[in-house]
């Protein structure tokens, strides 16, 4: 049976108007999950009003069988939460006056100047509504074509722009990871530095987020999470080596640890600010946290909406289960959440390590016993 290993807070439960009782059920449910080996880890952080009141892990670092534990401090992937970061960036070049929401990429990226793709703005592109090539099994295709391979190539942009739209631009839904490693594209070329040096210079030394990476320094190896060979293979190969021909990672590519990644969720919900550091204006950070799509269609992954609603990288939580009516957030494949509740002025963050498919016993059912727990 595993046991909790504890991180810093700065609170108990009952100082922020939140039941134990209900911290120790979410407790207990994600212990079980790793007991029944259904995962290989959890952990999961939650803060209120500024200050940490859980903060705690269990399960094993990595997928071998001498693997130390994990802790909440140590490092993992978060996937798809990566595109909050790289929108947070393209909109500090937009504060910067570097950049405008309306601008065409063409305007940055030759390789868009075709009648096809010389519409698509940088909105488009944060919106997911380009109409570039959604996510592989995005439409429950029985044989989803993995053309994510084709960005660590030479000439990988022209490669993502070959073939026909999905949809026009502006009128579709479509998730979209491509789109997110265009804009990584943007920030480098606009910037002057790559786009895994403006991540770590401009955002994450500001906020604070010390253990907050693209390319993991080796000597963290040890203290980063791993949940197969492969995924160990290829989390080394892309710290140790920068591949200037590939795609910038501005999908999926950050890693990070609970309390860094609470950093970023407590900075939106200051308005922009964290530590007494101002990331983004006010206005900046309120715009990106609500909805920027009005009449827009969606299908994926087997639901289907008239409405669909999408801020600018963030998501905009709509599946009426018992969080906040204007929380904000961002999942990620391996599994993790990012939650922010303006209302409750509530953060919660989650970390499992498994490779399995989406799973709402893994990625729902916690946060439900987490909002529960408000008082």
């Amino acid at each position: 049976m595993a046991d909790y290993i504890f991180g810093k807070t700065d609170a108990e439960s009952k100082d922020v108007q939140y039941s134990q009782n209900r911290l120790q059920l979410l407790a207990d449910f994600y212990k079980n999950l790793v007991d029944t080996h259904r995962v290989q880890a959890a952990g999961f952080l939650m803060a209120r009003k500024g200050k940490v009141f859980a903060h705690q892990s269990l399960g094993k670092l990595t997928h071998k069988k001498d693997s130390p534990d994990f802790e909440p401090n140590n490092i993992k992937g978060i996937a798809s939460i990566t595109k909050v970061v790289t929108a947070t960036a393209i909109m500090k070049l937009v504060e910067d006056g570097i950049l405008w929401m309306e601008q065409p990429v063409s305007t940055i990226i030759k390789e868009f100047k075709t009648p096809m793709h010389e519409k698509i703005s940088i909105r488009h592109l944060l919106t997911h509504t380009s109409g570039l090539l959604a996510d592989p099994g995005y439409f429950l295709e029985p044989y989803p074509s993995d053309h994510f391979e084709k960005l660590g190539r030479k000439g990988w942009l022209k490669k993502v722009l070959a073939g026909p739209l999905q949809s026009k631009p502006g009128e579709v839904w479509s998730y979209c990871s491509l789109g997110f490693g265009i804009l990584g594209e943007i920030v480098s070329r606009v910037s002057g530095k790559h786009y895994n040096d403006y991540l770590q210079d401009e955002i994450f030394t500001p906020l604070g987020m010390t253990r907050s990476f693209i390319e993991i320094p080796e000597k963290l190896f040890p203290e980063t999470c791993f949940m197969a060979d492969r995924h160990e293979q290829w989390v080394k190969e892309d710290s140790l080596k920068r591949n200037l021909n590939a795609c910038p990672d501005a999908g999926g590519g950050v890693n990070t640890t609970l309390h860094d990644l609470f950093k970023l969720g407590q900075c939106y919900l200051n308005g922009g600010t964290y530590n007494n550091h101002r990331l983004l204006g006010k206005a900046t950070a309120n715009l990106m946290t609500r909805n920027q799509l009005k009449n827009v269609p969606a299908f994926h992954w087997g639901t289907s909406s008239k409405d669909y609603p999408q801020g600018l990288g963030w998501g905009i939580y709509c599946d009426g289960s018992n969080v906040g009516p204007r929380t904000y957030n961002h999942e990620g494949w391996g599994w993790c959440s990012l939650f922010v509740d303006p209302d409750e002025q509530f953060v919660y963050v989650s970390m499992v390590a498994d490779l399995n498919d989406w799973d709402p016993d893994v990625m729902v059912k916690p946060r439900t016993i987490a909002w529960s727990g408000l008082e």
